[in-house]
This record gives C-alpha cells, sequence and structure tokens, in this order.
C-alpha cells in the first residue's frame, strides 16, 4: 500500500436493533473498527439507546408490514450503501435469506448461512428429520395435523411438548401430558403460529445448554463456547437469564460433527439438554442467526460478530483463548424469572448477588439506558394477553 492512501472503512448494517443481542454485536464491531448502522424500530430499544453505533435509523416495524420494511431497506441501501447486513431476528433473517440473491448481485454480503442451510435450520420437523436420518441423538419428534393427533400422541409418548415448527424464545411452546390437552391447544398453535410438531419431553436436571461456533468456507472451526443456562423463562423452558461458560468434549463433538455433516458454512448457535437418564446430550435446535445469548462468548472471549464480518469478506478466521467460569446475567428476563419461580429464594447462585468480578450484564453492557428500556420493553410485551399465554404455557 502506497504511503497515505486511505483505508477503506467497512460498512456494517445490523439490522433488529430492538433485541438485547443487538448490545454485545454493537460493541464488538465499534471495537473492531468498523462503522456500524443500526435499525430500530423504536427510540425506546436497546440498539438506539446505546452509545456504540455510528449511525441509528428508525425503520418500518417488520412483523407488522413485511413488504414496506423491505421496501425501506432497499431505498436506504440505495442510498448509503454497506458492505455487511447482519440480521438479529428470524423476521429479518428470513427475509434476508429470500431475497438473498438481490442484495448479493448489488455486492451486499448477507451474514447467514446459505439459502437450504437456512431453511433447514429454520424448521424444526426438518431438522429432526435430519437428525433421525444422521443417528444424531435427539427428541422423538413427528409432524401434526387435524387427522394425526392420537397416532402422534401413540409414537411420541407422554410428557411432551406441542412446538411451532418456526418460532423463537418458548412462543408457542405447550406442555402436554394426554391427548386431550393436545386436542385442546393444537387449533390455537397452528392458527396462530402454523405447523407444528409433537415433541417428547426431556427429563433433565433443571439447567440445558447452548453451544455456539463457527465454521469458515475450508471447514476450519472456531472455538466452541458452551453454556451452562442454570436460570431461564418462562421457567418450563426459554430465554436464559443467568448461565455460565463451560467446557463440554460430547457437545463439542456432537456439534461439530453436525455441521461437517451439513457442510455448514458460518455462525450456528445449538441448544440442547442432558438426558437425565442416559446422560447423554441431545439436539432441540440449531438457530442460524446471532443468538440473545451472544454475549456469553464476547465475555469469554470469542469475537463471533467479527468472525461473521471477516468470512462474508473472505478473512481468515483469527485465534482466541476461550475463558470458562464466565457468568451471564441478562438481568431483565432473570427479573421475570424471579417474578415467577418458586426457587426465587433458593436459586444457586443466589439472584441477589449482584457483583462478581466473572459476573456480566448482556443487557447492559456498561450502558444504564439500553437496560432501562429492555426491562421496559418486557414490561410492555407482558401487557398482552396474547404473549403472555404464548410464553407462559
Amino acid at each position: 500500500m502506497k504511503p497515505g492512501k486511505a483505508v477503506p472503512v467497512i460498512k456494517v448494517l445490523l439490522l433488529d436493533g430492538h433485541t438485547v443481542q443487538a448490545l454485545s454485536v454493537l460493541k464488538a464491531l465499534k471495537n473492531t473498527g468498523y462503522f456500524i448502522t443500526v435499525f430500530c424500530e423504536s427510540k425506546i430499544s436497546y440498539g438506539y439507546t446505546s452509545r456504540y453505533p455510528d449511525k441509528k435509523v428508525i425503520c418500518p416495524a417488520i412483523k407488522k408490514n413485511e413488504s414496506d420494511f423491505l421496501s425501506f431497506l432497499k431505498s436506504y441501501l440505495a442510498l448509503y450503501p454497506h458492505d455487511v447486513i447482519i440480521p438479529l431476528f428470524d423476521n429479518s433473517a428470513v427475509v434476508l435469506n429470500e431475497h438473498r440473491k438481490e442484495f448479493d448481485q448489488s455486492g451486499i454480503k448477507i451474514a447467514l448461512p446459505g439459502y437450504d442451510l437456512f431453511r433447514l435450520a429454520s424448521n424444526k420437523s426438518v431438522l429432526m428429520k435430519f437428525c433421525r436420518d444422521n443417528g444424531f441423538p435427539h427428541p422423538s419428534t413427528e409432524d401434526l395435523n387435524t387427522d394425526n393427533l392420537r397416532k402422534a400422541c401413540e409414537t411420541v409418548g407422554f410428557p411432551a411438548l406441542i412446538k411451532p415448527v418456526s418460532s423463537s424464545g418458548a412462543n408457542g411452546i405447550v406442555y402436554i401430558n394426554s391427548v386431550n390437552e393436545l386436542e385442546k391447544v393444537f387449533y390455537r398453535i397452528e392458527k396462530q403460529f402454523g405447523s407444528a410438531i409433537l415433541q417428547k419431553y426431556v427429563e433433565h436436571e433443571g439447567f440445558y445448554f447452548n453451544a455456539m461456533l463457527f465454521r469458515d468456507y475450508s471447514g476450519n472451526f472456531s472455538k466452541t463456547v458452551i453454556i451452562k443456562i442454570k436460570r431461564y423463562f418462562p421457567t418450563k423452558g426459554g430465554t436464559g437469564s443467568f448461565s455460565e461458560t463451560v467446557e463440554n468434549e460430547e457437545i463439542e463433538s456432537m456439534c461439530k460433527s453436525i455441521l461437517t455433516c451439513l457442510d455448514w458454512h458460518g455462525f450456528a448457535d445449538f441448544d440442547l439438554i442432558i438426558d437425565k437418564f442416559t446422560k447423554n446430550p441431545r439436539l432441540i435446535e440449531i438457530n442460524p442467526r446471532i443468538p440473545a445469548c451472544i454475549h456469553a462468548s464476547l465475555a469469554a472471549g470469542i469475537n463471533f460478530p467479527m468472525m461473521i464480518v471477516n468470512d462474508a469478506l473472505r478473512k481468515s478466521l483469527p485465534d482466541s483463548e476461550y475463558r470458562t467460569n464466565i457468568k451471564i446475567r441478562y438481568f431483565a428476563m432473570d427479573f421475570l424469572w424471579f417474578i415467577f419461580s418458586r426457587e426465587r429464594f433458593r436459586s444457586n447462585p443466589s439472584w441477589f448477588k449482584f457483583r462478581d468480578k466473572d459476573l456480566f450484564y448482556q443487557d447492559g453492557c456498561n450502558e444504564i439506558l439500553p437496560m432501562i428500556s429492555g426491562i421496559f420493553m418486557g414490561l410492555r410485551k407482558y401487557m398482552s394477553k396474547e404473549y403472555r399465554q404464548s410464553k407462559l404455557q
């Protein structure tokens, strides 16, 4: 490079600034030196109240009108070109995946696995069939329709969970113990969320695991970040509110084998449960986008957002050291856990322990305004009776 020649600044557009993971991704990428724009549906959101974005843009809410959002996005990029787009939630990830050819042709990189892989990972029914066909441990699962409810119950057994084929954050998941209970909720779930599956409930020790890793174009893996989720909301299974980074060779090996079998390229986020009786992990789902718990990886020394951008630009994976015993708290969700859990005064570690040298807050990141915004957004959601029902059942 000639002396004095300016180095082009990499511009990254971050969608879904209302999500808690926006905070962690913004900080991780800003510290890398990229120019970061964040799209937010409201000024009361994690992304808009954060100090890390270089530019904040109020955009149409994709849930309310997908076509308006897509039109706004395309118009914005025509005026202000960016190098990479990172979606942080299911709705925007699905839209980008469906239109990725248009963005590829314009030279903008979409930070998601390929079209077919994304669809497989996003569909619980297809993913479970993949696991069955390739011998990867998973709960017994059957597709549901109006004609096979009793047969599905006979195959799966009880207790069981009815799950929407595509959903996030435990929305629409209902614990059932009989055919009658399934018949009561199936039509409501199908009407609200679309196709559903019946899945055997895996007895466990009261916690589950999340594993995050990256596989590049050459088949090389990053370090694997594994978190043991000790508290979660809803209390029967949902978003982690308190977790700790750990090592687990069996989980790591299983996740790498699955991604190799898929010939996966990109970031992957796994949810797994250890069977109480066999002591073996079982795959519950794969998330092809950045999850809410991404802050755990950053606190543990693994910068997945930087890997995602660098890989989109065909740069190599960085070498990093992984730290275990890092504790992560999602305070807005932990507050709801405290309200609804019968274990509120018996939790280990104590709910009332707010400071520790290895304790990090994923909805704070040293910023108080985003944390306040997050609590407000959570309370506003739970004012909706429909939302409460979809989460708490």
